[in-house]
């Protein structure tokens, strides 16, 4: 039997050219558990300060608004930690989300001044108003520029009357 030659298929889409770039933000119910039951270890050295993840008990998620907690507690009480009790985990879902949210916020800054900083550059390199003034020469544009602001109304005026209106010696 010959084998069939498959393509492959990728499983991260952002590596592939053409793909545009989101920024990713869970949509969990629980962020103190990340909705498996298991309290996220990082949070867990928040409260037990030398948990090793390895090796302790694992914390349950008590989370009133959380339902995943309940999927550990087949495990029985000698591999289940249930002293982060519901307020504390509602803490931490409190403090995980707020984590989050300035992750996001963070992220979104980044990538806004990134766009900002190309978006420039492509202004700056399609710009037709773009010189390459040397010193001397950007001293003179800067004394004649001085010299228009500094004229008054009633000059612009009577500078107008002077060369358009009295122009038209014909009429």
């Amino acid at each position: 039997m010959k084998l069939p030659e498959l393509p492959r298929e990728p499983i991260r889409n952002e590596d592939q050219p053409g793909y545009e770039k989101q920024i990713w933000s869970p949509s969990w119910k629980c962020f103190c558990c990340q909705d498996t039951g298991r309290i996220h270890p990082h949070l867990v050295k928040l409260i037990i300060r030398d948990y090793d993840f390895d090796c302790d008990r694992i914390p349950i998620c008590q989370n009133s608004k959380c339902k995943f907690g309940v999927n550990w507690l087949h495990l029985g009480s000698a591999n289940i930690d249930m002293r982060l009790n519901a307020a504390i985990c509602q803490e931490l879902d409190r403090f995980s989300r707020e984590d989050w949210k300035r992750t996001t916020q963070q992220q979104f800054e980044k990538y806004r001044k990134r766009i900002e900083s190309s978006f420039t550059q492509i202004a700056q390199s399609h710009s037709f108003a773009l010189s390459h003034r040397t010193s001397n020469h950007e001293r003179e544009v800067q004394q004649r520029k001085a010299e228009i602001e500094a004229i008054t109304p009633e000059q612009w005026e009577a500078m107008n009357k002077a060369y358009l209106v009295g122009s038209n010696k014909d009429e």
